[in-house]
């Protein structure tokens, strides 16, 4: 009945933002829903509302506690809060039931707030990390560590936690103890200094004939962009080959990487010769590709250095691959798979002899710590959460030490790192890659894996009970619980957006071979399950339509299944993120979005709730550079009564009418994305949808669930047009040319036209500030194209049109005078204004997002996106700078 979806939101994107200290340190898993939104949405889900203002009120500020706005863990006051309204509701609370439960999210806020918990996934990789969150680390609590080494933490008398952490830190360094004594000599060290990564680019020869040298193809020539530490490749071709030399400081000429801006296209450094994707791709299915050593970092007390390969110690050092190397072959055609075309035909592929060694000997190794543990007379539960949770290492050690890892660039600072692999939920070709040294100090060390796990683990709560964590398909989970006594909770897989399977069989290879005989149940198969995967894989079921259809029957059955588990009177909770994308019957609708509302309404469910939380990173700390979808969608579910009427499709249509509008400005008020603003509609749109037994056409035939989201994201389209009424006449006129022309020029007699109808004119307009005519020409002025000393409080003809577009400009400008303080301060002055509304200046954006995504006008698009989901920080800057003028004028006075 009530969320207060904007601090859930702000504590969702702070946890997204943060980098260490969170359970997404655990091991990776691909799009994770933030923990804040679970812990506020299970509490919500079990106490009923009071229907009554105050205590409502008192119940969203208890909520408000569950979130702080930093993405941190509850305080104990505010969870102490939480725990008693729960106990006066409940005598005993639900078992909550998640069957694809990922990175382990809903169960570990589930565990926080006292919920017992069942976690089920049919992969076994999100089962393993979830059994570690969930299950074998609240089994060892309060345990003494075995090892009788402290590691520096504090007892158990004073955490819970103290002894597995201290085990863990003693495992793991006897663990890297073991594999230097076997493979260390592999890793050579440089001289007064630690080796951080070698940094490699692959290599084809140049086809042109003439030529014939080994092309290094590498995307970026810088290493460093660090102030004072500026370095550079400078590429030499000598004697058939290139050689490389480390350019310093800042050069004019820092020479052009090898690779073009765009596609897979490739300049020899030698002859100057293009070769495109389809050479490339040729030489490496032909076996033609091999790699060569371009820098080495390392770092000295004075700082991180670069280092030639010829003033490196001896590479060929490298040993052969080995035998045992992980033979599992990558699918033919996967969602996200980029490699096969260029001769990449199995997993070994992905790594460096050297790699593989390192992998090999730390799986090998600790595969041992179980009877190490028992031996020095730990127990049984211990035996297994300390191997488990360095079984998870090795996982994480993978990430950051294959050819998927980048020597990235930070763009706040300019240091550079190597980069874990799957920053997106794909498996990309990478040109030029960074091998970091799993023996060192630094990113992508064995070390580092294992601070980052145990900083990890320190999120998980204490004195919880344990939990149950299985692999299982999720058709089969409600037998995992008695019928009816569960809260459903998931985050089900997104259409076909990620090849889970497929993707973490990267890690299943590494984690069955540390710590298959801990988890039989886990590992006893070569690779992850796919047959029974529920996503819309085209390459598994011959075509888009069939992957479709086995998406819908699949979790029609999940959906009917989990009826049976759902306690009666408690909702049921689907997270759905994806964008509507595709062109259908005149409107947008989305193939993911339809068939998840398809098998949910085929199950006897309809929706009767449905909340976006956006989650987004920070306008402040990076720029959004895409159209990516940010918000996810909270589905409400409940069995759909069994008496419910049936509408013919116009009483469909006037209800949307009536009831839209009241549902969607609220999300506008909250400052949800533009882009999120459509997904966001399903969801009050479904509502409406699903309360009836049937929707009739006229034909007599039943209305599809894709025809409804084409006639919600109508209704929408209609309620955003309804924003015109409360524009200037500039402004109308703006929106009219912008629809036909966006920013190019067009015929003056048009334009003039045009403002006779809105009772404006054309040099009013350039008077104004937003349009320009020259030669018989008129067009708009874009944002960037304003003036940067514009004054809205001494502008004669100020507009809502050019409040929108000098907001965008400062947003999207970069250096002195712009940023989104510089944005807030503009707000200020321009509010104060009587003509303008700050309210009809956002929804102007909104407006022209949704002319820009309707006619697929990206970059434009991308400015009001920016714009409205920045709102709530660019009113906190006019705020801040009301009360700054306030302060001058009182000092002044006084």
């Amino acid at each position: 009945m009530a969320l207060p979806t904007e601090a859930i939101s702000k504590a969702s994107k702070a946890d997204k933002d943060r980098k260490v200290g969170t359970i997404k340190n655990i091991h990776k898993w691909f799009a994770p829903m933030p923990t804040p939104a679970w812990r506020a949405l299970l509490f919500a889900a079990v106490v009923d509302d009071p229907d009554d203002e105050e205590r409502r009120a008192e119940l969203l500020k208890i909520i408000e506690g569950l979130v702080p706005e930093k993405g941190t863990a509850p305080s104990e006051e505010a969870l102490k809060k939480a725990k008693a309204v729960l106990a006066e509701q409940e005598a005993e609370l639900p078992t909550v039931l998640d069957p694809f439960c990922g990175g382990g999210s809903t169960l570990v806020e589930a565990q926080r707030l006292g919920f017992p918990t069942v976690a089920s996934d049919l992969n076994p990789v999100p089962t393993l990390v979830t059994r570690v969150e969930t299950q074998l680390v609240p089994a060892v609590m309060g345990k003494p560590p075995v090892s009788g080494d402290d590691g520096g933490f504090e007892g158990t008398e004073v955490d819970p936690m103290a002894g597995l952490l201290a085990d863990v830190k003693h495992y793991a360094q006897r663990v890297e103890a073991k594999v230097k004594a076997e493979i260390g000599e592999l890793y050579e060290q440089a001289k007064g200094g630690e080796i951080v990564a070698w940094i490699w680019a692959r290599t084809v020869q140049c086809s042109n004939p003439a030529c014939g040298f080994d092309v290094p193809l590498y995307s970026s020539s810088w290493l460093s962009k660090q102030k004072g530490r500026e370095a550079w490749l400078k590429p030499i071709p000598e004697k058939g080959r290139v050689r490389f030399e480390i350019g310093l400081g800042l050069d004019a000429d820092v020479p052009a990487a090898t690779k073009s801006v765009r596609g897979g296209k490739f300049t020899c450094v030698a002859c100057a010769n293009l070769m495109d994707e389809k050479q490339i791709r040729t030489a490496g299915s032909e076996g033609r590709m091999s790699i060569q050593l371009m820098a080495i970092a390392v770092d000295w007390e004075a700082g991180r250095h670069f280092v030639a390969e010829q003033e490196s110690p001896d590479v060929t050092t490298a040993p052969p691959m080995p035998d045992d190397a992980p033979d599992l072959e990558f699918p033919k055609k996967a969602l996200g798979f980029r490699v096969q075309p260029y001769g990449f035909t199995k997993h070994s592929d992905l790594y460096t002899p050297r790699q593989v060694a390192a992998l090999n000997a730390f799986a090998d190794a600790v595969a041992n710590v179980p009877e190490w543990v028992k031996r020095d007379g730990g127990g049984e539960a211990q035996a297994k959460a300390i191997g488990s949770v360095l079984a998870v290492a090795v996982g994480k050690l993978a990430q950051s030490n294959s050819s998927q890892t980048r020597w990235r660039i930070d763009s706040r600072n300019g240091a550079a790192k190597a980069e874990p692999g799957f920053g997106q939920s794909i498996l990309p070709m990478t040109w030029d890659f960074a091998e970091a040294n799993p023996l060192g100090s630094s990113v992508g060390s064995w070390g580092a894996q294992v601070a980052s796990i145990l900083g990890g683990l320190k999120a998980l709560s204490r004195g919880v009970s344990v939990g149950l964590a299985v692999q299982a398909d999720a058709r089969s989970a409600s037998s995992l619980v008695e019928p009816g006594k569960a809260l459903i909770a998931t985050d089900p897989p997104y259409f076909a957006q990620i090849p889970y399977a497929d993707l973490s069989d990267y890690f299943y290879v590494w984690l069955r071979r540390a710590a298959r005989d801990l988890h039989p149940d886990l590992f006893g198969t070569m690779a992850t399950p796919k047959a029974e995967e529920l996503i819309a894989e085209p390459s598994r079921h011959g075509n888009p339509e069939e992957a479709r259809r086995y998406f819908i029957d699949g979790f029609t059955e999940v959906f009917s299944s989990l009826k049976v588990s759902s306690r009666a009177d408690l909702p049921m909770m689907v997270v759905y993120a994806h964008r509507q994308e595709e062109k259908s019957e005149g409107g947008l609708a989305s193939s993911a979005w339809d068939a998840m509302l398809e098998a949910i309404l085929n199950a006897g469910l309809s929706v009767v709730g449905a909340w976006p939380l956006h989650a987004t990173n920070s306008t402040r700390k990076r720029g959004i550079d895409s159209n990516a979808v940010a918000s996810y969608i909270v589905l409400i579910c409940r069995p759909r009564p069994v008496d419910a009427e049936a509408i013919d499709r116009r009483g469909f249509l006037q209800a949307l009418r009536r009831e839209l509008p009241e549902r969607i400005r609220p999300l506008q008020q909250s400052s949800i994305p533009a882009v999120d603003l459509g997904q966001a509609a399903i969801g009050p749109g479904m509502e409406i949808f699903s309360r009836y037994a049937r929707i009739t056409e006229p034909d007599g035939s039943a209305m599809r669930v894709r025809t409804a989201l084409s006639l919600i994201a109508k209704a929408l389209d209609d309620l955003l047009s309804e924003y015109e009424v409360d524009f200037d006449a500039d402004t109308r006129w703006c929106i009219k040319w912008f629809e036909e022309n966006q920013w190019e020029t067009a015929d003056f007699g048009e334009a003039d036209k045009l403002a006779n109808r809105y009772n404006t004119s054309v040099r009013g307009l350039s008077h104004a500030g937003v349009a320009k005519s020259t030669a018989g020409k008129a067009a708009l002025i874009k944002p960037a194209a304003l003036p940067s000393d514009h004054d809205p409080a001494a502008d004669d003809r100020i507009t809502v049109w050019a409040v929108a577009m000098h907001l965008s400009r400062l947003i999207e400008g970069r250096g002195v005078g712009a940023g989104i303080d510089a944005a807030g301060e503009y707000l200020a002055a321009a509010r104060a204004r009587s003509e303008i509304d700050e309210d009809a200046v956002k929804g102007l954006a909104y407006l022209l997002h949704n002319v820009c995504e309707q006619r697929g006008w990206t970059e434009s698009q991308r400015w009001f996106n920016n714009l409205t989901s920045s709102w709530q920080d660019l009113q906190a800057e006019a705020s801040a700078a009301d009360r700054q003028k306030v302060k001058v004028i009182e000092d002044t006075m006084f």
